[in-house]
């Protein structure tokens, strides 16, 4: 199996299709071309001089004004100046439509009809005829056209030119009337539907104006949008009141609180210390005192009146403290009560103020929504207009053009045509000439066309390889070394040996040359001979090869390991019955047992030996390429074809270099490319294309091409084209039978030439 890196593609510079080799081509059947085509050609010519008739020309003028005058518009350009040629080329073809043609054929007479066209044919089908005798082609250098027609016949065709500028006139007539009547019937129709359109605009631009109460489609005339600004600046400043009070509000509940937490006691004793009453107790207190406290003097503390003052002292004195203590009640009910009262005002106050605020807010709000809506709806209102007004304006813009473009349609209607007649066509006088000199190219192209296509056709389903450069092409890189033929009929097998200066045995000594420099340069010893197919030369390459080697180095080894199609045998270079490399792979001995010699070629052979059988062991061939490596400097392997031997695909493992043999004019192209894919997804060391001329060559059949054809047809239906190839009769019977067919056309003529000149003579003798 191929590694998963391998590459995909294995011949990444070679084409996968033979090029095609003009030069090769005209080299190889260029004289068979010419031999035949020139006879079948010099075959026609009595025909051609038979069927050769006179021929009537007539010719008529048109002519195209570059520059037409304009009437009363300028809408369009009327020079056709900068594109002339186009335009006249244009007219030519036009002239020569199917309908022209036709309508040309109907006006002709019955006579005139007869004369040119079969009398009998519809016109439809002479139209399609009209074309050969018909001839129209714009006039270098001046603004006209020539019409030419040519016929056997003089009569009808002056005739045919004039009704065909006439039908062309026609036409032309037609189309720009036609052209016109389109254009006013569309303008008719939009200018219906632009006032429809106008009409309905009008209609909504009047309930519009009812709706917003203006004409006016302007934001300035939006008289609710400024309301709604004054509003939105009014809930801006009560919103901002709303909040400013229901802060101050949140605050003096804060104040309260902590108002509340503070304690009064210093302001009671001060309203005590204040307090006129108790003042004037106390120093009337003070004053009794003092004076009872004098009346106690000298007397004991159990004398009654003693004790008597004490008590009523002591109860001054509690009068005095009951005094303050009710002051100082009344003082902190009176200072507390007043606080909280002021609070409580406070609070009450703020909080009026704050839903004062807020219904204030809340009412210009809703009031500002209302506006809001208001306000939006009239600017809808006021850009639906705007836009109203300005689709009013377009089509009221529109309705005009529409209405001066019909009026320039009207006038340009009456305009004459650019293109005219110039002169008439008239009755010939004498013929122009004759349609001999056509017939002869005619048939000169058929010969050679004919001749050289199916041998243009052979040769592309030829896949053979011809020369170098196109197994260069196949490859990627040009053969190793091409090997020249023979120059005589010998076993080429001892062309080394009998005739060393044949350019075939340079070709083989330069090959071996080519050899040592690879030993030299990579140790390369082990070289494997195997050809893209069979009877390439394989081993004749591969055996000359070796004595080529055995010229510049002592010991050399060659092993026939085509064991399928010995060769050595049958040419006498081993004995009929020495054991070989078969005996050595399905036996034990030593390699050496199985060397011959052979001091004619100064070489050792393995032969393929006696036993010749495909099921052949393969366990020994590493042994066996070891021992050789060893013990010889070259090693020459000819080998099977490597499309048909597994063996040969088992020993290029091991090997330092393949030789591919392909032969030229026998090997096909597609077979040596798969040869070499084959073997660089072997991943051989390396590949050495040989292309050997020497040979017998092999005769392509019919199946064999069919069987490889050109890459470019392989996306082509081919069976069709297959089965005519099969079907055609050999080369021999064909050009028998264009020799007889020929034979009797030449009898024909002599024959009809002989009648004619025998009316001739009775003609003459009546007269």
């Amino acid at each position: 199996m191929l590694k998963e890196n391998a590459i995909r593609e294995a011949l990444p510079f070679g084409k996968p299709s033979k090029p095609f080799d003009a030069l090769g081509f005209v080299k190889r059947y260029g004289l068979f071309i010419l031999v035949i085509a020139s006879f079948l050609f010099t075959m026609t010519v009595p025909v051609v001089l038979l069927i050769s008739k006179p021929n009537y020309e007539v010719h008529a003028v048109m002519r195209i004004d570059p520059v037409i005058p304009t009437l009363i518009t300028t809408s369009e350009d009327p020079s056709i100046i900068n594109y002339y040629g186009d335009y006249a080329n244009t007219q030519a073809k036009r002239m020569m439509s199917f309908e022209v043609l036709k309508k040309t054929v109907e006006k002709l007479s019955r006579k005139q009809k007869a004369a040119v066209l079969p009398v009998n044919l519809p016109a439809d089908k002479c139209a399609d005829i009209l074309p050969a005798i018909v001839k129209i082609n714009p006039v270098s250098g001046t603004h006209l056209i020539d019409l030419m027609a040519s016929s056997p016949k003089k009569e009808g065709l002056a005739p045919l030119l004039n009704n065909l500028m006439e039908a062309y006139l026609d036409k032309v007539r037609k189309g720009n009337e036609m052209q016109d009547r389109e254009r006013l019937n569309y303008l008719y129709r939009e200018k219906l539907v632009l006032g429809n359109d106008i009409a309905t605009i009008e209609a909504r631009l009047s309930m519009l104006t009812k709706e917003i109460a203006t004409a006016d489609f302007s934001e300035t005339y939006n008289l609710s949008a400024k309301k709604a600004e004054a509003l939105q600046a009014a809930y801006v400043a009560a919103l901002a009141e709303e909040i400013s009070t229901k802060n101050a509000f949140q605050q003096a509940v804060r104040a309260g609180r902590e108002h509340k937490a503070l304690s009064l006691d210093p302001m009671v004793e001060e309203r005590v210390m204040n307090d006129q009453s108790l003042d004037f107790t106390t120093s009337w207190t003070y004053q009794q005192q003092q004076q009872m406290r004098s009346t106690t003097d000298g007397l004991t503390s159990q004398n009654p009146d003693r004790i008597y003052v004490e008590q009523r002292m002591k109860a001054m004195k509690n009068y005095e403290k009951s005094l303050e203590n009710e002051i100082r009640t009344n003082a902190r009910k009176i200072l507390y009560g007043k606080r909280d009262y002021d609070l409580k005002k406070e609070l009450i106050d703020i909080r009026n103020r704050s839903e004062k605020a807020k219904q204030t807010e809340e009412e210009i709000l809703t009031e500002l929504q209302k506006t809001k809506e208001e306000a939006a709806r009239v600017s809808l209102g006021l850009q639906l207009g705007e836009s109203l007004t300005a689709r009013l304006k377009h089509n009221r813009d529109l309705l005009d053009r529409i209405d001066t473009r019909i009026h320039e349609l009207e006038v340009e209607g009456k305009a004459p045509l650019r293109i005219s007649i110039e002169s008439r066509a008239r009755t010939p006088d004498q013929p122009k000439g004759s349609n001999t000199q056509k017939l002869l190219i005619t048939f000169f192209a058929l010969a050679f066309g004919g001749v050289g296509g199916i041998f243009f056709v052979f040769d592309l389903f030829d896949n053979r390889i011809r020369r170098p450069e196109e197994v260069k092409a196949a490859l990627g890189y040009p053969p190793l070394q091409p090997v020249a033929q023979a120059s005589d009929d010998i076993l080429f097998h001892r062309l080394l040996h009998d005739m060393p200066e044949d350019p075939a045995a340079k070709s083989i000594n330069s090959l071996a040359v080519k050899f040592d420099l690879e030993k030299k340069k990579n140790d390369a010893k082990l070289f494997l001979f195997t050809g893209v197919d069979n009877e390439v030369g394989t081993s004749s390459v591969a055996l000359n090869c070796a004595q080529a080697l055995a010229r510049i180095a002592p010991k050399v080894l060659f092993i026939e390991a085509d064991l399928a199609n010995p060769s050595l045998r049958r040419l006498g270079v081993v004995p009929d019955h020495a054991a070989g490399l078969a005996e050595f792979l399905g036996g034990t001995g030593a390699v050496g047992e199985y060397i011959l010699r052979n001091d004619e070629f100064r070489i050792d052979i393995i032969p393929a030996g006696i036993n010749l059988d495909s099921k052949t062991p393969r366990l020994r061939i590493p042994e066996l390429l070891e021992h050789i490596r060893k013990e010889y400097d070259y090693v020459c392997v000819d080998n099977a074809p490597l499309l048909q031997s597994d063996l040969t695909e088992f020993l290029a493992l091991s090997v330092d270099i393949v030789v591919l043999v392909c032969q030229g004019e026998s090997t096909l192209y597609k077979d040596l490319r798969r040869a070499a894919d084959t073997l660089i997804r072997l991943e051989v060391p390396a590949i050495a294309p040989v292309l050997n001329w020497g040979g017998t060559r092999r005769i392509v059949s019919i199946d064999k091409l069919l069987a490889n054809p050109p890459g470019f047809l392989g996306e082509i239906n081919t069976k069709s084209i297959e089965e005519f190839i099969r079907k055609l009769p050999p080369a021999g019977e064909v050009m028998k039978e264009i020799e007889r067919h020929a034979f009797h056309a030449g009898e024909f003529v002599k024959k009809q030439i002989t009648a004619r000149r025998g009316k001739k003579k009775g003609t003459n003798t009546k007269q």
